[in-house]
């Protein structure tokens, strides 16, 4: 009766894993080794005749080995990420002789040896975020929000740095009247993690989504006698809004104004989301307040207002980067052209081309002006600033709205949950995974890509013999479509931008960078600058934007 044999695993000569399997085969041992030497010579020539292209270093290398294998030694070789010595490079081209022999491909070896297990399960295990309580409809990783003061949190919000507790700082108003949200600020006061409308925060939390603002609502006939309507309800503010408006009156712009500054359309009250003011009753807006002008009555409706108009002045209380209120998205909603005076960098938050008015500084209101009139003027000019309704916004703003289709309080617990994995990845045993796999002439790199917006990474291999950015590009794509991939932003956008099934690729980019540098500003220079990434970055990791 026989017996089962066992398995062992060694590595050829090009670092691929081979089989060892021992037992009673169907030959019997001893005829094997009397065999051996001639299908060991076999194996050498044919695998010499392969690796001619050797310099006499590895030539030599393979002597050795030959010696080693006809004195019956067996060379098992492991490749780590962190390197090693000459006579490890040299030792990867040792060969293992086997009764069955069964090689692997690279990358079935690689998913294999990368292979590893977290200590810890998010499905079981959840991040726990202290300072706040807050429901989830869904998360791609474990996440709770709760008030516990028996359990240690992962993160807590409004609390000084802990050990093993990230502070986490948010806030959606304008640095300029609080300066804790200055970023570098937040950092000094001992915040891990800053939560702001700054793209550059590590989670950034904007006015902006598909599910506040209906974007694609259809535009209405423009039936005001007026070019804009302003809402403006904070004078105090720092910037030089309140200077704009009234030097565009200047050059006959007719506004109505229904604010508390400058206001000429009496009777009137709205809704508005501004900080700073004093005499209004409060009421809740999500994260931000709402202030109703008690002696205005009736109410009015602001983006219906604004429909009737042919510009929307969309003046932010403050001229800072990324901060970009629901005044400029009221404007995108009601299907007016916004004149902006605020974020530096608004063309970053335009839905098209030409479709807003920035006004930079004082001086531009004149250019604006005439601007304004021409558009007013000519009905095919001024549709063309609002074809984008039609044909629909650009790549690069779905791109950004997309980003909200998963909420903050989601992706803090994501982002929470990748440092974690990322500091356990540093222990040595992590550290000990190939990452790449060399078969004669061609390497195999093993990377790993996530979309933005989820946890879970997919695993992406390259050949060094096409290992471009298009080659990154195109595997990304495979390997998503075949798990029938599904945007997270598929159910978030109105209907006429879904799309169809196709996956289109708009950024790649490596994971840990701020959303300000994956959407405007990151990007390999060629297929050199990605290789090195890679040699740097064993078993790097990517996050993907399809649009």
């Amino acid at each position: 009766m026989g017996h089962q044999g066992s398995t062992t695993e060694t590595m050829t000569q090009e670092g691929l894993p081979v089989t060892i399997s021992s037992g009673d085969g169907a030959v019997p041992k001893k005829k094997l080794s009397n065999l051996l030497p001639l299908f060991v010579a076999l194996v050498v020539i044919a695998e010499i005749t392969f690796l001619g292209k050797l310099d006499m270093a590895k030539n030599a290398a393979m002597v050795d080995t030959i010696a080693d294998l006809f004195s019956g030694r067996m060379l098992v070789e492991g490749v780590g990420s962190g390197g090693g010595n000459g006579d490890d490079d040299s030792r990867l081209y040792a060969m293992s002789i086997v009764q069955n022999l069964e090689y692997e491909s690279c990358e079935e070896w690689l998913e294999r040896e990368d292979g590893v297990t977290y200590s810890r399960d998010f499905k079981k295990e959840p991040v726990f975020v202290s300072g706040a309580t807050e429901e989830l409809n869904s998360c791609s990783v474990g996440c709770k929000f709760e008030f516990n003061g028996a359990k240690k949190p992962d993160a807590a919000f409004g609390t000084p740095h802990q050990a093993g507790t990230a502070s986490v700082h948010r806030s959606m108003e304008s640095a300029e009247y609080y300066h804790v949200n200055n970023i570098a600020m937040a950092r000094r006061r001992g915040c891990n993690i800053v939560m702001t409308t700054s793209l550059s925060s590590d989670v950034p939390v904007g006015y902006f989504s598909w599910a506040e603002y209906d974007i694609m609502a259809p535009v209405k006939p423009k039936t005001e006698a007026a070019f804009a309507a302003a809402f403006i309800s904070n004078c105090g503010a720092r910037n030089f809004r309140l200077q704009a408006l009234e030097t565009l009156e200047k050059e006959n712009i007719k506004i109505d104004s229904y604010g508390g500054c400058h206001r000429n359309k009496d009777g009137r009250a709205f809704y508005d989301c501004e900080p700073h003011k004093s005499r209004n009753r409060l009421f809740a807006c999500e994260s931000k307040t709402v202030y109703i002008y008690a002696f205005q009555t009736p109410l009015v409706n602001k983006v219906e207002t604004l429909m009737r108009y042919k510009f929307s002045l969309a003046f932010e209380n403050s001229n800072e980067e990324d901060y970009v209120t629901e005044k400029y998205f009221q404007s995108l909603v009601a299907g007016t052209v916004p004149v902006v005076v605020g974020a530096p960098n608004i063309e970053d938050f335009a839905p098209s081309p030409g479709s807003v008015l920035h006004i930079k500084d004082i001086e531009d209101v004149e250019s604006i002006a005439k601007t304004m009139k021409h558009l007013a003027e000519n009905p095919e000019a001024y549709n063309q600033s609002l074809r984008w309704k039609y044909e629909g916004p650009s790549d690069s703003f779905k791109a950004l709205v997309d980003m909200a289709a998963v909420h903050s309080s989601c992706r803090l617990c994501i982002h929470v949950a990748t440092t974690i994995r990322e500091n356990e990845e540093k222990s040595p045993g992590f550290k000990k995974r190939p990452c790449k796999c060399t078969s004669g002439s061609e390497t195999v790199y093993h990377i790993y890509v996530r979309e933005r917006g989820r946890f879970e990474m997919e695993s992406i291999y390259l050949r060094s013999s096409n290992l471009t950015l298009e080659a990154l590009k195109s595997a990304i794509a495979l390997k998503f479509k075949s798990r029938n991939h599904v945007p997270i932003w598929k159910l978030e956008r109105p209907e006429i931008l879904r799309g169809g099934n196709d996956l289109k690729i708009y950024r790649i980019y490596p994971l840990g960078l701020t959303q300000r540098q994956a959407l405007y500003s990151f990007s390999f220079q060629g297929g050199v600058d990605f290789r090195s990434h890679l040699d740097s970055n064993p078993c790097a990791k990517f996050e993907v934007i399809f649009v």
